[in-house]
């Protein structure tokens, strides 16, 4: 945000040039000099097993200031120990950093390698100068990028390196957890005397924060910090990722009235509005394609023409994959729609934009998706949000959309904002809360199988989805992937042929896929094992370690249906059938139910729900939800015994 940037500047240097401090860093091993304890350690005492080890991470954080203006600076120590195979990659360095106006650069690179041979001898190998690279990423972003010498497993390394960026308070976080274990991590902020910062701190172990011995400053220490890696149904890595983030609030300079910089939302809604980039994409020019102008011209009610604009750009502008909450610098929302692609905000502010011209009532809204974690709203930084969408009232009703999501429908909340909250870009900034228990992720399965004396398998198979489901299911269908999600060999084989898709224009409706499947049952001696899940939940447990870090998050409600027809040759008989059974969570929020039916020697049908009514758990319910898990997949795991008769 640009607002007052000029007068802010003015003040900062001219109180730096009055606040300067000699700073000193905590002493440790000496930069460049090896450690013979550290060489010989074999295995994290922390957290065994990990392929590497962070033995320091140090970062220390102050004001600089030159003719060329202010910068904040950040010098970093990283040192590492290598454990296995696997964790020798960590040597292959990569820093990228935003370069346009030179409004960030890395220097200073340097790095050494430790190594010990049989006889115990030490040695030291250093990273060339000549092995540094630079090179442009786009537009805007660059890269260094080093590979230290001679890495193998028992080297420790290490490097270090000086960032500077052109801006007053933009402090970046400090992550303390990553995925690899860390055994010691500092950071030291340096501010001036006249700067009131606020942070955040994320945490779930002892983190001790003292002062600066010799400036105005605070250490953040943490010791021990396991890694942490991707779980199945994993929130955002931000929400658990250990971490302390930074905000600069005020600047009092001496004698004069606070300067307050960002101290309330609507005060950075404000400066979003006001940013060429954000807001500032709203008032530009972007003609419309004739095209949609008669389109809109058809449509007889406002909420036709809110439909009909958002299709059309789902239709005929790509996302590149980019997340954002600015357009892109060069050219912004023409660019992006003369390219015929974009970021969110270069299509969501596009889309904004043209509601705007149809005269319908939208603003952006700020947005943290499901990957990126969670929003504090009394933590005052733009930095929680990762993304921008519309948000749109139309005859009173209001509607959250990403037209940047080709697959989402109409109406139905973003899947990865569901359950979050956003704030709107408007004079009157609110908070909105996305939820509704009535948008679900719903699949149901309708299987038809005839089973011949050899165990030869034929029939036909109607699948249905709905809600969020179709969504993704969608993704599937463009992408050509059916035959394969539709084939199945556990037990038996089935390989799916005459698929025929319905739907796929109208997303007010569920999305069917009828097939024909053909097949076989596997032999086990006289029997034939079937299962029964097929075509509903997955049949691999996803909680099925002890150790887990992070809290449960399916992203929306979900419902699994299951209607199963089987007819078996008269050389065949049901041997054993699977009990009908219900089972639920002690809070009956997830609910299993199979019935069994047989209708003569040879006809069997089933029905099986599985019911989800809680979008997620905490970390303290996992237990109960393993144990829960265990039992579940034991059940749906059960099979239908289908016995030759013996003559």
């Amino acid at each position: 945000m640009k607002k007052n940037a000029l007068h802010l500047l003015a003040i900062v240097m001219t109180l730096l040039c009055s606040a300067q401090k000699n700073i000193a860093q905590d002493k440790l091993i000496s930069f460049g000099k090896p450690d013979k304890t550290e060489l010989e350690l074999k295995d994290c005492d922390f957290d065994p097993g990990a392929p590497l080890e962070c033995l320091a991470d140090i970062g220390t954080v102050n004001y600089q200031i030159s003719n060329a203006g202010v910068n904040i600076i950040t010098k970093r120590r990283t040192r590492f120990k290598i454990f296995k195979e696997s964790g020798i990659s960590i040597a292959d360095v990569k820093l990228r950093y935003y370069a346009k106006d030179n409004y960030e650069d890395i220097t200073g690179i340097d790095g050494y390698v430790y190594n010990m041979d049989g006889s115990g001898n030490v040695t030291v190998s250093r990273l060339k100068k000549s092995d540094i690279y630079k090179k442009d990423v786009d537009a805007e972003y660059a890269e260094v990028s080093f590979a230290l010498p001679d890495v193998r497993v028992g080297s420790v390394i290490e490097f270090r390196y000086t960032k500077y960026k052109k801006t007053i308070g933009n402090i970046d976080s400090w992550y303390f957890q990553h995925e690899y274990p860390v055994k010691y991590s500092a950071y030291n902020l340096i501010v001036p005397d006249y700067f009131d910062f606020n942070y955040q701190v994320n945490r779930r172990q002892e983190m001790t924060i003292k002062k600066s011995t010799d400036a105005d400053g605070n250490w953040f220490i943490m010791h021990n910090v396991a890694s942490v890696h991707d779980e199945p149904y994993m929130p955002g890595f931000n929400d658990y990722n250990q971490r302390v983030d930074f905000n600069l609030t005020s600047i009092t300079p001496p004698g004069e009235s606070t300067i307050v910089v960002g101290s309330t939302w609507q005060k950075l809604a404000e400066q979003y509005l006001d940013e060429y980039t954000c807001g500032g994409q709203l008032k530009r020019n972007v003609k419309h394609p004739s095209e949609l102008d008669s389109l809109v011209a058809n449509s007889k009610t406002n909420i036709d023409k809110l439909k009909t604009i958002y299709y059309y750009l789902q239709k005929n502008i790509k996302w590149n994959g980019d997340d954002d909450i600015g357009a892109f610098e060069d050219g912004g929302i023409k660019n992006a729609w003369d390219k015929k692609q974009g970021s969110t905000a270069d299509i969501n502010l596009l889309f904004v934009n043209w509601l705007r011209d149809y005269k319908i009532n939208a603003d952006p809204i700020l947005v943290s998706t499901s990957d990126h974690g969670k929003t504090n709203r009394y933590y005052i930084n733009m930095n929680q949000f990762n993304s921008v969408m519309a948000y749109v009232t139309v005859d009173s009703n209001t509607y959250v959309l990403n037209a940047a999501d080709k697959y989402n429908p109409f109406g139905l909340i973003p899947y990865n904002v569901l359950f979050s909250q956003g704030l709107t870009m408007s004079k009157n900034a609110s908070w909105i809360t996305m939820a509704s228990v009535l948008q679900k992720f719903s699949t149901g399965a309708v299987i038809n199988i005839d089973i011949d004396k050899k165990g030869k398998i034929s029939g036909f198979g109607n699948l249905t989805y709905s809600g969020y489901a179709r969504a993704i299911e969608m993704k599937e269908v463009e992408e050509n992937k059916l035959k394969t999600d539709l084939s199945y060999s556990k037990d038996i084989t089935i390989d799916a042929d005459s698929i025929n898709v319905e739907h796929t224009d109208n997303d007010s409706l569920p999305l069917n896929i009828n097939f024909t499947l053909s097949g076989g049952a596997h032999n086990s001696g006289n029997y034939l094992l079937i299962p029964y899940n097929l075509y509903g939940m997955s049949t691999e447990n996803p909680f099925t370690s002890d150790k887990r870090l992070t809290a449960i998050d399916f992203k929306s409600l979900q419902s699994y249906n299951v209607m199963g027809y089987i007819n078996i040759d008269s050389s065949l008989t049901f041997d054993e059938l699977p009990k009908n059974f219900a089972v639920r969570t002690e809070d009956s929020s997830i609910i299993l139910k199979r019935i069994f039916q047989k209708n003569s020697d040879q006809t069997l049908s089933y029905l099986l729900s599985v019911n989800f009514l809680r979008p997620d758990y905490t970390l303290d319910e996992y237990a109960g939800i393993k144990a829960f898990y265990k039992q579940l997949f034991t059940l749906l795991n059960e099979r239908i015994v289908v016995k030759r008769k013996t003559r």
